[in-house]
């Protein structure tokens, strides 16, 4: 028993750092370590664990998605950068550590690294606001990276305002929907979820992004209201406040995103029309894709590109109707989570803020990179664990 305990110990350490890297380093350009490290952690967990192979379909479904239209792509005699098109199965191969899930509470083991990231990003944040001399060698330091950390200076509707905005934020919201249930559920709430919660909420206000810093505050709202529907004076005071907020919020997103003046507003609408032309000139892009590792001109960036931030049209665009394939391995699990949610208000949180984070990638390159894979590990992770703790739950995944 012991033995097992050291091994599975082990197999924890590994897990931790590999979410880290994935969190602090998602452009591995920083610390170049999240390939060799996946591959250790996936050679030992074949070496020490015993596997659930029928979870390896996710990968192939997702591997044949990305395949099919390469090889038709190849066969029309589209322009294929190799770098780009392998870029593309590597985002996937996080994949891999499926059959071992069972063996690793994902959202457990992501919480000290996700917060350890959060703090290293409130604490430049803090830095160079009292030494604004930094700024720029940080802002080097970044571009030099790949920009791990965004660094900004935008204007919403007028006011203008610094964000830092690291490239992984999103991939935190299942580990802030953890924080979020132990904060509203009073027999689980402690001064150190409500004091993460807080850190988290201020790396989210600061991001300098419509999606981060709109949606999880409203995320939160959502909970809130959920958690307190049935208190004493609800119909009175939570309900008629909770409505204003909500419609203040929703106001204030419609602005955002209707802003047209706003230039990442500007570039996002032009690539929507480039995608409009390309589909118009070649309408077979629709059902076969045109392929991984293939450009395309963007009027937003007025070059061409590999990718663009609607993740979606961009999944649309290079695997055709091949892309609902991928779409299935990110939905199977909000499946599983929206049958849970019926009888658990952890999980009811969860898919509200896996539901945030589906909405959020839909204008951010965010699927199909070390980013999705995270987010994707946990839900997978969260019903596996839900499935072995409680054999009362139906087969799940």
């Amino acid at each position: 028993m012991g033995c097992i305990d050291h091994k599975q110990r082990l197999g924890n350490i590994l897990f931790s750092l590999l979410v880290f890297l994935f969190a602090a380093d998602p452009t591995n350009t920083v610390f170049g370590l999240k390939i060799p490290l996946f591959a250790l952690l996936l050679t030992y967990n074949i070496i020490f664990f015993r596997a659930e192979w029928g979870k390896l379909r996710y990968f192939a479904i997702s591997l044949t998605a990305m395949a099919v239209p390469w090889l038709f792509a190849l066969f029309r005699g589209e322009v294929i950068d190799a770098a780009e098109a392998c870029a593309s199965v590597t985002a996937i191969t996080p994949l891999l550590l499926l059959p071992w899930l069972n063996r690793y509470n994902v959202l457990s083991l992501s919480v000290v690294p996700v917060v350890a990231v959060v703090v290293i990003v409130l604490f430049l944040y803090w830095l160079i606001f009292f030494q604004p001399r930094l700024e720029g060698a940080l802002y080097l330091f970044m571009c030099a990276h790949d920009h791990t950390i965004m660094m900004s200076r935008r204007a919403f509707l007028g006011v203008t305002m610094f964000g830092m905005y690291c490239k992984s934020t999103v991939a935190f919201l299942p580990v802030f929907a953890l924080l979020l249930y132990k904060v509203f559920d009073s027999s689980k709430r402690t001064v150190w979820s409500v004091a993460l919660f807080l850190l988290f909420i201020h790396l989210f206000l600061i991001s300098g992004t419509r999606s981060t810093i709109v949606l999880p505050v409203f995320l939160a709202l959502s909970v809130f209201f959920l958690f307190y529907r049935n208190k004493r004076y609800y119909n009175y005071v939570i309900y008629s406040l909770g409505g204003v907020v909500v419609i203040t919020i929703l106001f204030l997103l419609i602005m955002l995103l209707f802003e047209v003046d706003e230039y990442s507003n500007m570039v996002k609408y032009a690539h929507i029309s480039s995608y409009r032309d390309l589909w118009r000139e070649n309408p077979l892009y629709l059902l076969f894709g045109q392929g991984p590792g293939t450009a395309f001109y963007s009027e937003g960036f007025q070059r061409m590109t590999f990718k663009t931030e609607w993740s979606y049209l961009e999944l649309l665009r290079c695997y055709g109707v091949f892309s609902l394939l991928i779409i299935y391995t990110f939905l199977r699990p909000l499946f599983s989570l929206l049958r849970l949610s019926y009888r658990s208000d952890e999980a009811l949180v969860l898919t509200l803020a896996y539901m945030t984070y589906l909405f959020i990638a839909g204008t951010n390159p965010l699927l199909l990179s070390s980013t999705g894979m995270l987010v994707l590990l946990s839900v997978f992770g969260y019903v596996g664990k839900a499935k072995v703790a409680g054999s009362e739950y139906e087969r799940l995944i």
